[in-house]
This record gives C-alpha cells, structure tokens and sequence, in this order.
C-alpha cells in the first residue's frame, strides 16, 4: 500500500452523534434557562439596534428574516482570542472540529451542516481555496488579526453569494480608520507562544488609509493525541487598505492581505501507516487582493469590483514526499442596490468566477513528475425583492448559474420579519447550495459529472426584546440531496484507494435558543441548542451525521467592577457525538471554562489576561487529535496616536 493511500482515507474520514445521559441534558437546559430569563428583570440602558450587512446591505436585524449572531469590536476584545475558530464557538449553533492544535486543519459546523457548507467572507471576498479536498477553508490558518466585526448567519444564503452558503455564512470585517491619524500597538504571550500586532491608518483629505501586521508563535500541541513533542504553528500577516473619495459621489475601494504560515503536524509513516509522532510540516502562503469602484446616487447605489485570492500550500511528509497545492479564484462582480419607493429596495447583480487548482506530488522516486492542472468558470445572475407591508418585512430572492462543469443551476429563498409588540418573529425557506470542488471532480480520486449538493431549509423563529437584551427561540429542518463524499465502490478500475461520489441525502432538525442582555455592570450572554441530524444515505440510513452534537451551548458573564476593571468567565458545553459515519466511534462530550481580565491602565493603555481551558479538560474534536489543555496569556495594547 502506498503512502498516500491511508493519508487520503484518514483525509476523508466521517464522524457522527449519540446521546447524552439525562442528567447533562437536564444540567444543560437548567443553565441556559437561567442564562437567558434572569436579566428579564432588570433594568438597563435601551440597547441600540443591531445592523448587518451578510444580506449584501445594511439592514437592522429586525428586518432579516433569518437567525444572525453578531461579534462586534467589543466583543472581539472582550473574548480575547487570537484565532477566529475560537471566537466562532461563541455562537449558536456551531461546533468546531480541529485535528491538533492552532494552525491544524479546522472546520465548523452550523446546525450540523458538512464542513465545506458555510462560507467565510472577508469584507465581502470569498475565502474559498479551490485546492482544498473540498473547496472549502481552512479554518485554523485565520486569525482574529485587524477583524472589527463578524457576523455568523444560520442557514442559506447561496441566492445571494452563490457556492458553499448552503448551512451558513461567516462574515469578516477589517476595521476602518476614524481619525486623521491613528496607530496601535498589542503585545501578548506566556509559556505556549505569544503574537504581536501592529495597526496604523489616516485620513489625508479625500484619502483614507491603513495598514496591519501580526506575527505569531504558538508551540501547540501535538497533533497526535498520544505523542510527546509539540507541534509548532507560526504566522505572520501583512494587509493593506484604502479609498479615495474622486467626488462626492464615487469612491474607489482597495485592500490587499498577506499571511505566510509554517504548522507541523503528525503522520502516517511506513511500513505500519499508523498515527504516530513525526517530524513532518506543511507551509502555505495565502493572498487575497480587490478593488472597487462604489457609485452612490439618489435612489440607490452600485459596485463594480474585481478581486483575486491565491493559496499555495507545501506538505513535507516522512518518507521524503511532497503534497503541492495552489488554489485561485479571480472574480468579477456588478451589485446594485436601489430603492424603487420608500417601502420597495431591488437588489440583484451578476458576476464571473474562475476557479483553479494545480497539484504535483514529487517523491523521491518520481523527483519531477508532471503536475496537473484545471480550471472551472461559473457565471451567476441573482436578484432581491425586499416589500415592506405595514411593519413587516418580506424578501423574495433568485439565483441563476452557469458552470462549465455542471451546467445550469436556479435556486430561490424567501424570508419574512414582523415585529409584533415586544417580539420580532421571522422565517424563511430556501434552497442552498456546494458545487462539487476542483479536488472531487479531476483528481486522482475525482468523477467528473457530479452535481453541486443542494439542500433546502426551514426555519421560524421569534425574539422578545427588551430595553436591556433579548432572548430568542428558532426551530429549523433541513434536507441535503447530492451530498458528496468519499467511496470505495462504483470508483474506475485504476482507483483503488476510492473516488467521490454521491452519498444520496442527510436531514436535520434543531432548536435554538439564545440571550443576550445587559443591566447595570453585568453583560451575560447564552445560547442552547439541540440537533437531531440522520443520514439517509444508502447502508447509513439511520445513522447520525459526523460531528453533529446532540447538545451544545455557552454561557459568558462579563462584570465591569469599576470603570477600568472588567472581569468575565465564559462556559461552553458540546455534548458526545460520533467520528465516523458507521456511529462506531464516539467523541465524548466536554466543557471548557475560560476566564478573563482586562484593566485600562490609561485612557491609551489596557493590560489584559486570560485563561483558556481552565479546567484542564481533555478531550478531542476528531479521534487521536490532541487539543490544547490549560493555557494562560498576559497582554498589553497600547494606542499610540
């Protein structure tokens, strides 16, 4: 057998869900319901009207028909964490899988959906990598670096941005700058690594501008639960952003971000090709550049944008063998938003994506050997109709695509938002969708004429909002057809180590319950959810979906002692689930507890600290990965000028 064989087999591993005993689901209910009715009693300042901007426009969220969680600039400095995986797990329903420490592969789930299903935005350019398996993101290459703002939608939004938005949509958005001259400086780290970050930016007349840079340092964990060495992540990232107004009406936009990663990991080596410490490591470099033209007028306005991001990994394994990877996609896209009267917006647009993946494997058997290399382009053309009708809020929106790798595509969603009193219900019904990736379709383990997976989801909802917070309730079904995975049956003669295929269907159903509320110095925020997901396809039926927890939630409580102290705490509990999709092998649930500190030492000066996994927990996403234990970090951000 050769070595890439149990590498692509560990690659495409499934994982799945089981039950928890009475008891935690009793705890779990009990605590989020005393998370989220307590504050309901209390008195604060009225809370400002939450916008968003996932929907392709700036809307109040009481006008978005479908379930947003939002992390503003506070909340990024309130939680503290380096890495975006780490601060996604703050919000309903989602689950995080990680093989190994930061920089390891990681993936997300929204309401049990495939890892490949959500799609992450970074101040509206896809962060897709075509030479990933998948053709998703690697989730543990993203840090928090110069985020101001991220958004997590629960559910599809593929009318409005295409491929992968089939179980969510994560939405990443940089600061801007605010002063005519501005600069900041942070500094953190203890035993386990550290970062250090740098911001600077101004505003010259009708030019504004910024710059960022982080690098750092984490000496992990190793990736092989059983092991004994360390397996070390570092990074360092580069960006760079403006605009210039050239009239009062006409701005140009531009941004472009460099990260250069080097991450070790653990292997399968020969002859036995079983998990084991190694001394093998990966390096990718990841590029993502854009402009655009915005044009603002009376009744509306339009974009005209270009971008290109670029992903280029090298895998170094033991027995001197190489993995060479480089994903593109380079796009154009037209959107217009216009307001055809005071209660009707139009929205739509078309756009133009070419994605390509180049793959090579020298060895030093085969030192040259030849690389492979295909393309896909993929038109789209997709429309909005948003009606207010009294105060409610209706949205009806059409998608059409146009793949040269699996033809034509039309999808359709429509949401609906009405305040009523003190509460704001909403629902929405929509079809998602996942093209089959560059890596499914023409690799060596690749059939070409698979169809995109497409699923359709339903949800309803309702939030009872206060002056000092909110508490809400969603109910959601979703059903998947086309779902593509890996196969060792109907592969072509020469795949003996299996091809991708189609997998038929999966569904899931769930609740979602969710607070957030503020009165005096206390801020708590809570969130519950319960999955019950099933596989239906053929010899699974029955069987529970990989990584899909029967159970999750958190708690956060964050007290501000004086007005420069502020202390928190934060719990965040993900009951069992399976690994694979036969249900054979069980992830045992578990509860992290993280604690933090921040004192303004100045008006220009904060110290900060935090504890992660206080508890010591171990515990694994994935089968024989190891996850970081107890962690502490000391901080110091400084605002220059």
């Amino acid at each position: 057998m050769s070595a890439e064989g149990p590498r692509i087999a560990v690659v495409h591993r499934l994982s799945s869900l089981t039950e928890r005993p009475l008891y935690m689901i009793r705890r779990t209910l009990l605590f989020t319901a005393a998370s989220a009715a307590f504050p309901l009693f209390s008195h604060a300042e009225p809370m400002t009207e939450v916008v968003v901007t996932v929907t392709r426009q700036a809307l109040p969220v009481s006008r978005v028909g479908q379930a947003v969680a939002v992390l503003d600039d506070r909340d990024i400095q309130t939680y503290q964490s380096v890495y975006l995986a780490d601060l996604l797990t703050r919000t309903p329903s989602l689950t995080l899988t990680r093989n190994g420490g930061p920089g390891s592969a990681a993936s997300a789930s929204i309401r049990g959906a495939g890892a490949d299903h959500t799609l992450y935005l970074l101040d509206g350019i896809r962060l897709n990598d075509p030479s990933q398996v998948g053709g998703g993101t690697n989730l543990g290459l993203i840090a928090t670096d110069d985020a101001a703002r991220i958004e997590v939608l629960r559910g599809p939004l593929s009318t409005l941005w295409g491929s992968g938005a089939l179980g969510g949509v994560v939405s990443i958005t940089t600061r801007e700058t605010r002063s005519p001259l501005e600069g900041t400086v942070a500094l953190e780290g203890f035993e386990h690594g550290g970062s250090a970050r740098a911001a600077a930016g101004g505003k010259a007349g009708r030019f504004t501008w910024r710059l960022f840079g982080q690098t750092l340092k984490d000496d992990g964990v190793s990736t092989f639960a059983g092991g004994r060495e360390t397996d070390v992540f570092t990074q360092t990232s580069l960006s760079a952003k403006g605009a210039l107004a050239v009239a009062d009406n006409v701005t140009v936009r531009g941004f472009t971000t460099y990260s250069r990663s080097r991450n070790d990991y653990d292997g399968y080596p020969a002859p036995l090709y079983a998990f084991t410490d190694t001394e093998e490591y990966g390096r990718t470099s990841t590029r993502v550049s854009a402009i655009a033209l915005l044009h603002r007028f009376d009744s509306g306005e339009q974009t005209l944008s270009i971008s290109e991001s670029e992903s280029n990994r090298h895998d170094y394994f033991s027995d001197g063998s190489q993995f060479i990877a480089l994903g593109q996609i380079q796009s154009a896209n037209y959107h217009l938003l216009y307001r055809l009267s005071d209660s009707t917006r139009l929205l739509g647009g078309v756009s133009y994506e070419r994605d390509t993946m180049r793959l090579a494997s020298p060895a030093p058997w085969d030192p040259n050997p030849a690389s492979q290399s295909v393309s896909v382009t993929t038109y789209g053309l997709y429309g909005q109709v948003m009606q207010e009708v009294g105060s409610a809020t209706l949205a009806l929106s059409a998608r059409h695509n146009d793949s040269s790798s699996f033809g034509n595509l039309n999808i359709v969603q429509a949401s609906v938002s009405a305040p009523v009193g003190p509460f704001r219900l909403h629902a929405s019904a929509g079809t998602g969708v996942k093209a089959p990736s560059l890596y499914q379709l023409y690799s060596d383990y690749g059939q070409p004429g698979l169809m995109p997976e497409n699923g359709v989801t339903i949800d309803a909802g309702a939030d009872y909002v206060t002056d000092s917070g909110r508490i809400g309730v969603t109910a959601f079904t979703r059903t998947v057809r086309d779902l593509i995975n890996f196969q060792y049956d109907n592969c072509r003669v020469d795949q003996m180590y299996g091809c991708y295929g189609s997998i038929d269907r999966s569904k899931a159903i769930g609740v979602e319950l969710t607070g957030h509320y503020s009165f005096g110095a206390w801020t708590i925020r809570g969130d519950y959810s319960f999955l019950d997901t099933r596989n239906d396809s053929p010899g699974q039926t029955g069987k529970a979906l990989p990584h899909a927890p029967e159970q999750a939630g958190g708690i956060d409580v964050d007290y501000r002692v004086t007005d420069r102290l502020s202390l928190g705490a934060g719990l965040r509990h993900v009951g069992d689930s399976f690994d694979n999709a036969s249900n054979s092998r069980v992830l045992e649930g578990y509860d992290l507890v993280d604690l933090r500190l921040s004192f303004d030492l100045t008006d220009r000066v904060r110290l900060y600290s935090r504890v992660e996994n206080a508890g010591d927990a171990r515990y694994e996403t994935a089968s024989f990965y190891g996850q970081p234990g107890r962690r502490v970090w000391l901080g110091i951000s400084a605002k220059m000028f």
